[in-house]
């Protein structure tokens, strides 16, 4: 019975499919923040086809310098299946699991940290309805104050 070594460039290339693997699933999750971003702030069809093109640049961007620093920049065919296999098997196990749940929740957290605006905007808006003009009391009330202070100021030049 023989006993094969496997050589060093097997293994190279082994931890090579893994990195990319790891790529993979970092352009997915970077794209899942993408979409917590969507569900947080609606978006008008022109801005999410805009943020999409800046995700693909930046994908580009990122396959290309880890292409150029793990693989001196060589085109193979298993990199780029390693890259889709990690984006997939994120995209079908944490990112279709945990995403709507984490997506829920943050969207609570937003409701409970703008209720206060909301609420200060609707007694401020409700201020203003009724004909009582808020910011208009406040500036009158301070412009009196001002000129009573300019009265002083003037009397005390006088006596000077």
């Amino acid at each position: 019975m023989q006993i094969r070594m496997v050589s060093a460039g097997i293994y190279e290339e082994l931890a090579l499919l893994g990195c990319f693997f790891l790529v993979g699933v970092f352009l997915a999750a970077s794209y899942d923040v993408l979409r917590i971003l969507r569900a947080l702030i609606p978006h008008s069809a022109f801005f999410i086809n805009v943020e999409d093109l800046l995700y693909w640049i930046y994908v580009a961007v990122v396959v290309f310098v880890q292409l150029y620093d793990k693989n001196d920049g060589r085109l193979r065919g298993y990199v780029f299946g390693s890259i889709v296999a990690g984006m997939l098997i994120y995209a079908g196990s944490f990112g279709r699991i945990c995403m709507p749940p984490l997506i829920c929740f943050l969207q609570h957290v937003r409701e409970v940290l703008l209720r206060p605006v909301r609420r200060v905007i609707t007694f401020l808006h409700r201020k203003r309805k009724k004909g009582q003009d808020f910011c208009g009391k406040v500036w009158t009330c301070q412009k009196k104050r001002l000129k009573k202070l300019w009265k002083m100021v003037k009397m005390s030049l006088c006596k000077l």
